[in-house]
């Protein structure tokens, strides 16, 4: 009985090991590069570093003093998001926002699970820097998330997806 109650004991080892490491290694981006929506690439759109949305944010986190914010707002009539990070941000912060649009533009625009819309590296002290935007919807398929990180510790954070 005792080789039987070791072997079980090992392969239930096995088991819980081998769960762990597949819950440490999560699912990454389609993309992740700036390029992949700047200058209207995959229906985003460029705005100035400065740009505002309204004042109820969908998402907000603060890293200390540097905050990151996913705006929402209007452009030629259509409700847009972007990623924003502000503050006392420094030279080598990220910024980025992340979509998923499970069943959209699926030919064109592939993005499984999501598209990574950056990282946007912040230059100078200080900056505040955005993402560039793409229109929302209301289908609960079609999401948005913020996501950062500072040069300091490296440590990448998101906002849940909106």
């Amino acid at each position: 009985m005792r080789p039987f109650r070791t072997t079980l004991a090992t392969a239930a080892a096995l088991t819980a090991a081998t769960a762990g490491v597949l819950v440490a290694h999560p699912i990454q981006p389609a993309h992740a590069s700036a390029s992949d929506c700047e200058s209207g690439a995959r229906g985003f759109r460029d705005h100035p570093d400065n740009a505002e949305g309204d004042t109820d944010k969908p998402a907000d986190f603060s890293l200390g003093s540097v905050r990151i914010t996913l705006e929402k707002g209007s452009y030629v009539g259509q409700q847009i998001a972007f990623g924003k990070i502000s503050g006392q941000t420094r030279p080598g912060h990220n910024v980025w926002m992340d979509w998923r649009a499970d069943g959209w533009d699926r030919d064109q625009n592939a993005m499984s699970p999501w598209l990574q819309c950056g990282p946007f590296t912040v230059r100078s002290a200080g900056q505040s820097l955005t993402t560039p935007f793409r229109r929302t919807s209301t289908d609960p398929q079609y999401q948005f998330r913020v996501c950062g990180s500072l040069k300091s510790d490296g440590v990448i954070r998101c906002s849940g997806w909106w």
